[in-house]
């Protein structure tokens, strides 16, 4: 229906070149009902071998054969006409290359499409004036366009067949194909080979459309004419063919105006629906865009509530955060506010056990934080490393305390003390108030048992004292009573000393006593008897003392010091008199600490 309510005129002529035996040019055509395809070809000689019409036929035939099999405007189709000349090309390849330039025309009555490797060209002409033209693959072109060489003189120039591109390369074969061009009445396309254009210029195809007076023939007639005038030495006059079509009458379409109603129709239908869905993705966009904004704000005023240390309020900011990625789908945030998150989380919780006194436990909670930190730019880790000091430093207050109550129970009380100075002085210096309370409360404690034991002590050395006293002085009396020779009064006062001595149990002064007694019967006159009683005095005084009863020492050096001094014995005297001076001291020390 297409070709049938159309008016396509065409006219082609090919001709050997002057003193040529071989054209070495090709033509075809298919017309079918629905699509027309017109094709050209210039087979590219190789060495000395002038015959090439093998390649041109072989390349027109295989486009003409892929036409008719798939008949189609479409871009990939004319590029896939190309191809099979091309494949038939390289397929034939024997001892010899075949190569040629081709130029195809594909029409569907109402618009055409063309397709071209090499230099044969195609020329669409419309109110005589030529609106469309196809460029070579040549050297000669591509100067050219790089305004090294006027397009007239391409003609004549010694690269005007130096191809970069032909069918049968062996380099990766990339023909040019146009985009689809809408069609005319009137309008006049041609295809033709560098036989023409290398002999006649556009001037001249113009001439002779208007020579032809919408005739094909007349005007090939007339280009031919042309042509053979402009060069009038045959050699110089390659193959040269050439196709014009007339385009008379373009198809029209019976269902046009109905599909233009319907192309309305669906194209309002579009408007309002892509203006919906524009209305849409800006409302969307909007969307995401505040939302993302919000977003970063909850985001970025989560880090500075971490920079703050303020982890609750950082906690609810980044969850806020964290859903709006959620809704955005976008992974790259979430990954990043879940570290932050689980930071913050970590910190919390670590500041839990600590409030809670968990030291040990708060420090390993903040050892995980700390890890955590890591994957959050070591956000906090001043925070951090700061709270596991006071956890460990806090810990080490408690131990300190432990220590001195443990000391304090066996009464070390100069160790003891030691340790509740050194925990109140670190609580201190950890601003740790409630372990500082507790240390001084701890050692206020020990000074109270310490007093409390101290006046205990003193009120049994007071009474222990005076019943010594009494019981020295028995000894005492007895002593005198023996020196004046009054042996049983000495005997008396031994006796009842030793009684005083019994009652409190002091057995080593009741054996000292029962001593003296057996020695009542000795002889006390001679010197060295006198001098055996001051040194048993003064080993007395010895024992006492080494045992702390200080009283019998001194009563004991007391009763040497009086026999030395009887008995003239200076040195022995300044000796017991020095022992008495240091009991002296700490008895004189006892009622200071007492008080």
């Amino acid at each position: 229906m297409r070709k049938e309510n159309s008016t396509f005129n065409l006219h082609f002529m090919s001709e050997p070149g002057t003193g040529m035996l071989h054209n070495n040019d090709y033509y075809g055509c298919s017309e079918l009902d629905g699509f027309a395809c017109y094709v050209v070809a210039d087979g590219l000689q190789s060495g000395n071998d002038k015959r090439e019409d093998v390649s041109a036929r072989l390349a027109v035939d295989a486009v003409i054969a892929a036409f008719n099999t798939n008949p189609s405007i479409k871009h990939g189709a004319v590029t896939r006409y190309l191809n099979a000349a091309h494949d038939a090309l390289k397929a034939s390849n024997g001892k010899k290359r075949r190569r040629a330039s081709i130029t195809v025309v594909v029409t569907d009555y109402q618009r055409l499409r063309y397709g071209y490797a090499g230099n044969c060209r195609f020329n669409l002409y419309r109110s005589g004036k030529l609106i469309e033209e196809s460029k070579d693959h040549s050297m000669s072109w591509d100067m050219m366009e790089e305004g090294q060489l006027q397009k007239d003189k391409i003609a004549y120039h010694a690269e005007r067949n130096n191809l970069g591109m032909y069918c049968g390369t062996m380099k990766s074969f990339s023909p040019t194909v146009s985009r689809k061009i809408k069609l005319r009445n009137s309008d006049i396309f041609s295809l033709f080979t560098r036989g023409i254009w290398e002999n006649a210029d556009t001037s001249d195809i113009q001439k002779a459309i208007q020579a032809g007076e919408n005739d094909p023939k007349a005007t090939s007639d007339e280009l031919e004419r042309l042509l053979l005038d402009a060069s009038p030495l045959s050699e110089n006059i390659e193959n040269y063919t050439v196709c014009f079509v007339f385009v008379d009458k373009v198809y029209l379409d019976p269902e046009a105006a109905k599909r233009r109603k319907r192309i309305i129709i669906i194209s309002v239908i579009a408007i309002l629906v892509i203006a919906i869905i524009v209305v849409v993705i800006i409302l969307y966009n909007n969307w995401r865009e505040r939302t993302r904004n919000e977003m970063q704000i909850a985001y970025h005023n989560g880090i500075k509530y971490i920079h703050g240390t303020n982890f609750i309020r950082a906690g609810e900011e980044l969850d806020t955060a964290y859903e709006l990625a959620q809704k955005l789908r976008d992974n790259k945030y979430k990954s990043d506010i879940n570290n932050y998150k689980m930071l913050v989380d970590a910190i919390i919780y670590a500041d839990g056990l600590f409030e809670a006194k968990n030291y040990e436990q708060a420090m390993d909670a903040y050892g995980a934080a700390t890890n955590q930190s890591r994957y959050a730019d070591n956000l906090a880790i001043s925070y951090i490393e700061a709270q596991r000091e006071r956890a460990f430093g806090f810990m080490d207050v408690h131990d300190y305390i432990y220590l001195g109550d443990t000391l304090a129970d066996i009464k070390d009380w100069d160790n003891a003390e030691s340790k509740y100075l050194t925990a109140r002085r670190l609580a201190s210096r950890l601003q740790y108030m409630e372990g500082r309370k507790e240390a001084t409360d701890a050692l206020d404690a020990m000074y109270q048992r310490m007093q409390q034991e101290l006046e205990e002590q003193l009120a049994l050395a007071q009474e222990l004292a005076r019943t010594e006293i009494g019981a020295a002085e028995f000894i005492i009396d007895g002593d005198k009573a023996l020196l004046d020779g009054d042996l049983v009064a000495a005997t008396l006062f031994y006796q009842m000393a030793r009684e005083k001595y019994s009652e409190m149990g002091n057995d080593s002064v009741v054996a000292f006593i029962d001593r003296k007694m057996e020695l009542i019967d000795v002889k006390v006159t001679q010197n060295e008897h006198q001098l055996g009683y001051a040194a048993d005095y003064v080993i007395a005084g010895d024992e006492m003392a080494a045992l702390g009863e200080y009283i019998d020492a001194k009563r004991f050096y007391l009763l040497a010091r009086e026999i030395y001094a009887n008995l003239g014995q200076d040195q022995l005297l300044s000796e017991v008199q020095a022992k008495i001076e240091l009991v002296d001291l700490y008895l004189a020390s006892v009622p200071a600490q007492a008080s």
